[in-house]
């Protein structure tokens, strides 16, 4: 892949939590960089990050590294503390092409504090863009009714002055069936219901991509021990099959996240 010469922050959220956002990140970020691909990568939620746990640097003891290069690993902050969320935005600084963070869950009101004051985003916004920095929104999407509601919030204080990406996770089940209030349904009595955020998202131009499913157990097995998806073939903690569950999402995940990669400032493989 090649840069297109535009500078891209990609920012991984949902304002509802446990929809997917860490290991959609740790996939992300950990499948580029066998690319090839330089991506500097945050973790939002400090030290205790699902992110930061499997993709930081560790010492011998197995302890995390207090120092993190997130050009090799993953850097950390705390985006809920006054004195450290500003990272977001300090981090391009560096003038690499390609930041990724993953945002913690109901973190949107802290970033408005940023620069805005608690008044929405458009400084923030229009910081980034000051410093030739276009945003790309991955949305996590999960069947409850407020991972929906995160898309609908993100549109809002954002408009089309971003790129977003709905990331329909398939951990949670098969669309559109198992995420009602995203693709929207008729209930008992024949009234549609849901499916608003979903329509909008598709007019204002965003992009809607399904985030493959690892087999339960073998997901487990490398997050227990703080394995990248990419070193799955070597630790010799998994069965053949296993290995195999992993060599197809990652096959699948190169596959679906093409589209995107123009958002990300790649013209693609």
């Amino acid at each position: 892949m090649a840069a297109n010469g535009k500078r891209r922050v990609a920012l991984i959220a949902n304002e509802k939590g446990g929809v997917g956002k860490s290991v959609f990140t740790r996939a992300l970020v950990d499948w580029l960089r066998t690319q090839g691909e330089r991506v500097l990568a945050f973790d939002a939620d400090g030290s205790i990050g699902a992110t930061i746990r499997v993709l930081g640097t560790r010492e011998a003891g197995g302890a995390l590294c207090k120092t993190q290069d997130p050009a090799v690993r993953v850097g950390f902050y705390n985006g809920r503390s006054d004195n450290e969320r500003n990272i977001l935005l300090d981090s391009i600084a560096s003038n690499d092409p390609l930041y990724v963070h993953d945002l913690a869950g109901g973190l949107l009101g802290d970033l408005t504090k940023i620069v805005d004051d608690g008044e929405g985003l458009s400084g923030l916004l229009d910081a980034f863009a000051t410093h030739g920095c276009r945003l790309t929104i991955f949305h996590v999407v999960s069947p409850d009714i407020g991972s929906a509601q995160s898309v609908a919030r993100w549109l809002d204080l954002t408009g089309g002055s971003v790129d977003h990406v709905a990331v329909v996770n398939l951990k949670h089940g098969r669309p559109p069936g198992d995420f009602p209030f995203w693709y929207g349904f008729r209930d008992a009595k024949g009234e549609s219901k849901g499916g608003g955020t979903r329509r909008r998202l598709l007019q204002e131009g965003g992009l809607e991509i399904e985030f493959p499913s690892l087999q339960s157990g073998t997901f487990a097995k490398l997050d227990a021990e703080n394995i990248r998806f990419s070193q799955a073939q070597a630790v010799g903690l998994l069965t053949i099959t296993e290995q195999a569950h992993v060599a197809k999402f990652q096959r699948d995940f190169g596959a679906m996240i093409a589209p995107a990669l123009p958002l990300l400032g790649f013209h693609g493989a």
